[in-house]
């Protein structure tokens, strides 16, 4: 079990409302998931109790020897707007192993995702909402990792960025899982589909 995350019988309640009720499943290395359902049903919930180790009610979360995280949440919160975007991105990672084993450098992949030369060494309190988005976006992915957890990443992501996500996703060795409510993305990307529908 090197490089999956096995779920097992996992419950969780807020109050008295129970929003995971005895999930199961392992998530394997090469696969890309998918997680649809309206607000509310746990969907983010089961990506804090894997990513960030969140408190369950029962079961069990099990991740393997070599798994390593990149956890894109819907928030940013962990950007210093002091920071120069260069200086952030190589705090993440000097470079990134492509698909095919390439090394791609943090300048060449600020490039990929639409950061010119001139905005590189901008101060990141100069960008906008959605500048902030895609730099958060592209500091997950330049982390050593080699499991993606995505909570929503299509919500405040321009259509140019999706189109590099998606070619990203596509080149990813390790297992995806990504929550949204964009079905075209989801069509685009997703192997297998879990519906959240309550109950």
């Amino acid at each position: 079990m090197r490089d999956v995350i096995r779920v097992m019988d996992v419950s969780k309640s807020f109050g008295e409302e129970t929003v995971l009720h005895h999930i199961s499943y392992d998530f394997k290395e090469g696969r890309i998931y998918g997680i649809v359902g309206n607000n509310g049903l746990g969907k983010s919930t089961l990506l804090n109790i894997i990513g960030r180790g969140m408190p369950y009610d029962s079961g069990s979360v099990a991740l393997g020897d070599t798994v390593r995280i990149g956890y894109y949440t819907q928030d940013n919160s962990d950007l210093p707007d002091d920071m120069r975007v260069l200086d952030y991105v190589r705090e993440k990672g000097e470079y990134i192993r492509s698909g095919d084993g390439t090394l791609i450098s943090a300048s060449k992949m600020l490039d990929r995702f639409l950061f010119s030369g001139g905005q590189q060494h901008s101060i990141i309190g100069s960008l906008s909402g959605g500048e902030k988005r895609r730099l958060y976006l592209l500091g997950v992915l330049m982390a050593d990792v080699n499991v993606l957890l995505l909570d929503e990443p299509t919500n405040d992501l321009d259509i140019q960025t999706l189109q590099i996500l998606e070619d990203f996703i596509d080149h990813f060795a390790g297992p995806v899982i990504t929550v949204s409510h964009d079905r075209y993305f989801l069509d685009r990307v997703a192997q297998k589909i879990f519906a959240f529908e309550g109950n």
